[in-house]
């Protein structure tokens, strides 16, 4: 538990560490930013779009806080998890996608050997810790913010945690075949119902980590998120998991994010005096 929580605090420390860092950018105003009678940004005003008239997902995003964020709040291991908002999926949080789950996530038995052995192992393999890609859910619910870059045919997700980039194509293009090159991030195609953007995702590695706690997903798993925007300042991703390997059946989870208003990335590069991994070791 010990060793849970250093993880905890390194992690904690690295959000504190890019907070610090936002001024490396002077501020510079979010352009078309509805505004309150007093001035100041009305984030329930009306949900931006692009010229075609679909919601237009560009922007600096962060992850929402407290129980109805899907945020950061911890609880003791047992404790009776927060409630939820009626008729929405189950809130993911930074530690444990499934801690809002009732009964957890449904893992065959592989997959929960995994998750445990993982966190005997103190979870010094999470590719976060050394500075390799990480998982949609983990950049989903990472502390660090992601900026989204939107036209018409290609969505580009840039994450400043471990400087991730993810490309989600909207062409018209089909999914690769079942022989296609495991990728980190995998292959993302999107299309538009109504107002939502459905993206799904295959051709994963093998080897992704959905939570800090190390829940597995497989090369033959599947990733289904619906993107919402249903105001200015806030978007809203219902992601669904399916994995054959390592669930007994598909689950769905909410993620919500606020927009991050006058506001840059930072330039965020891991492998430079990078040290934390042989502390890990310890």
């Amino acid at each position: 538990m010990k060793r849970c929580l250093r993880t905890a605090a390194v992690t904690a420390a690295l959000a504190i560490v890019s907070l610090a860092a936002e001024a490396q950018w002077d501020p510079w105003p979010t352009p078309n930013v509805p505004r309150n009678p007093d001035g100041m940004p009305d984030l329930e005003g009306p949900t931006p779009r692009t010229a075609d008239g679909r919601p237009d997902f560009t922007g600096v995003w962060e992850r929402m806080q407290g129980v109805n964020g899907g945020g950061a709040e911890s609880r003791e291991p047992g404790a009776e998890p927060p409630p939820q908002p009626p008729g929405t999926p189950p809130l993911a949080t930074f530690f444990d996608i499934g801690a809002n789950i009732e009964g957890g996530p449904p893992f065959t038995e592989w997959a929960r050997q995994v998750r445990e052995e993982r966190m005997a192992n103190n979870m010094k393999d999470n590719p976060d810790a050394h500075c390799l890609p990480m998982g949609h859910m983990q950049f989903h619910l990472h502390p660090q913010p992601r900026k989204i870059v939107q036209t018409k045919d290609l969505i580009v997700i840039l994450y400043e945690a471990n400087g991730g980039v993810r490309q989600i194509f909207l062409d018209g293009r089909p999914l690769p075949g079942p022989d296609a090159l495991p990728w980190w991030y995998g292959y993302s195609v999107g299309r538009w119902e109504g107002d939502e953007l459905v993206v799904t995702t295959t051709g994963l590695r093998d080897d992704v980590w959905l939570d800090v706690f190390g829940s597995p997903l497989t090369s033959s798993g599947k990733i289904v998120e619906r993107f919402r925007r249903p105001v200015f300042g806030r978007m809203e991703i219902d992601v669904t998991i399916e994995d054959p390997k390592a669930y007994t059946k598909p689950f769905t989870v909410r993620v919500n994010h606020q927009i991050l208003l006058d506001s840059e990335l930072i330039e965020f590069v891991c492998q430079e005096n990078e040290k934390s991994t042989a502390y890990f070791d310890r």
